[in-house]
């Protein structure tokens, strides 16, 4: 459809939203919300009047949002305020719904979930707030401000549904969590956690994948998959004790008790100095606070005091030198495995003259297949499992 007939459309919807309203009669806040919709719709009348519309402008447009509040409100019983502005400190909190007489806080979330979850994860832009962030906020205040007596109960209603480990972490604020729970393919990060990644183990030695006389180098670069696979709760004592639904945490519960990876990493690490750059540290730091549980990040703040955080083009000045190493005349093409976080923590390790340790076996076997051999220690690949074993995982 041709976008002046989309932002037509777009207006008329607005406007049956601003009828909707009077069926909620003087409910307090919805002068202010018809006032917010009245502007969406001016704005979009003079873009379709200069016909200077963008396909942006119709993405951008807050409309959605209101119309999905509308419909919650609509199922909602004994509504006081919509819009309610309570004070957290210097910031100003919207409440969208409050009802129950006071006693149950609604925000309604109308986000795209993946982009949700992505947010979460770090992936955007400085200053933009997560749901996460958010979610503190809401528990925080809402214990400001009790009713009767009472905190009021805050609920997030996910019209679009939400990620099942996101809203695992929502629920953690206690906040209760309304909505469809997908599945978060979206939250796997690259091949340190992705599914199909997980099939490629079976029947992989990694031995064969590692570089010849690796562990002889006395500094490791720490990869997120490795920083991962060492906080798991899997590997540091769960494995089967649950049995869980997803199936491929099922199978690496099975490996693991098979071929138990934290002695193996301990082993290798004994000795030596851990490193790793800023960009896997911060990657490792959001997945950590998305999807870890409560053991697992304490896991993980444990290991980042026992690792020398260095930037991302950061060189080492020590006389150690290997066979094959990553420089300027080798260019790696990103795509498929290739990926360019996964390159940067790579070249790193290769600069301070480090051995990488890592589970993403993709990005070794593709960078080898162009002609690059970085100095790696592969070991099998671990995902983070407590929030699973206790949202999904049911005791053996």
């Amino acid at each position: 459809m041709e976008l002046d007939k989309l932002v037509v459309e777009k207006i008329k919807f607005g406007e049956e939203l601003i009828n909707s309203i009077n069926n909620f009669g003087d409910l307090e806040g919805l002068t202010k919300l018809q006032r917010k919709i009245n502007q969406e719709l001016k704005f979009l009348k003079k873009i379709l009047k200069n016909k200077s519309f963008k396909k942006e402008h119709l993405q951008c447009s807050n409309l959605t949002h209101f119309s999905s509040l509308l419909e919650v409100l609509g199922r909602t019983n004994n509504n006081l305020y919509v819009n309610k502005v309570f004070m957290l400190g210097e910031r100003k909190l919207t409440i969208d719904i409050v009802c129950d007489n006071g006693l149950k806080w609604i925000k309604v979330v109308a986000r795209n979930p993946k982009s949700l979850s992505q947010i979460s994860m770090g992936d955007t832009g400085y200053g933009v707030r997560s749901i996460l962030d958010q979610a503190r906020e809401f528990a925080e205040c809402s214990k400001l401000y009790p009713c009767l007596f009472q905190t009021p109960t805050v609920s997030f209603v996910f019209v679009n549904g939400v990620g099942s480990n996101l809203a695992v972490k929502i629920e953690s604020f206690g906040i209760q969590v309304q909505g469809e729970r997908l599945e978060d393919p979206f939250l796997d990060v690259e091949d340190d956690i992705d599914e199909n990644s997980y099939e490629e183990y079976k029947g992989v030695d990694c031995s064969t994948l590692s570089t010849d006389n690796a562990s002889t180098l006395s500094k490791v670069n720490l990869d997120v998959s490795a920083m991962l696979a060492y906080c798991s709760s899997v590997t540091n004592g769960s494995a089967g004790k649950y049995k869980f639904d997803v199936p491929v945490l099922s199978q690496q519960a099975e490996w693991e008790l098979l071929r138990p990876q934290k002695p193996i990493l301990d082993d290798f690490f004994k000795g030596k100095k851990l490193y790793c750059c800023e960009t896997a540290k911060r990657n490792f730091v959001n997945i950590v606070n998305t999807v870890g549980g409560p053991n697992e990040r304490l896991r993980a703040e444990k290991l980042l005091t026992m690792v020398i955080v260095l930037p991302d083009d950061a060189s080492s000045e020590d006389s150690e030198s290997f066979d094959v190493q990553y420089s300027t005349d080798k260019v790696l093409n990103v795509g498929g495995k290739i990926r360019e976080r996964s390159l940067t923590i790579f070249t790193f390790g290769d600069r301070i003259q480090a051995v990488t340790v890592t589970a993403n076996e993709g990005f070794v076997r593709a960078a080898r297949q162009q002609g690059i051999n970085f100095v790696v220690f592969l070991h099998e690949s671990r995902a983070l499992t407590e929030q699973k074993e206790l949202a999904k995982g049911k005791v053996v």
